[in-house]
């Protein structure tokens, strides 16, 4: 669960036999409906650690990232394109997100 205003490190481990050292774009986005509004936050490779030797990648993220966020559920899907220009996708995962009392960065 990522709670809202707080500054998760989250990893993602791609179990794949993609070499993430060839990594030349990534696009992690998280998106959400909120009431009629589709809200959706899109991180890049600047935003990212690869450690291509255990096949992770580490986002993290600031309480002004988190803070974006709804309290509704949030859609999670990474896109890689590799040096050689094919494209992959993961599948998508749906992650809670928790509510704070008092809104704003501390």
């Amino acid at each position: 669960m990522i709670i809202r205003g707080t500054t998760p490190s989250i990893v993602f481990h791609v179990n794949t036999e993609l070499d993430l050292a060839e990594v030349a774009e990534i696009w992690i986005t998280f998106k959400a409906k909120y009431g009629t509004e589709v809200r959706e936050k899109t991180f890049t490779i600047e935003d990212v650690v690869i450690d291509a030797e255990n096949s992770n990648i580490s986002l993290f993220m600031t309480q002004e990232d988190t803070l974006g966020f709804s309290d509704n559920p949030h859609n999670i899907q990474i896109r890689l394109r590799m040096n050689d220009d094919l494209a992959y996708a993961s599948s998508i995962i749906e992650e809670p997100i928790g509510r704070i009392l008092k809104d704003g960065v501390i």
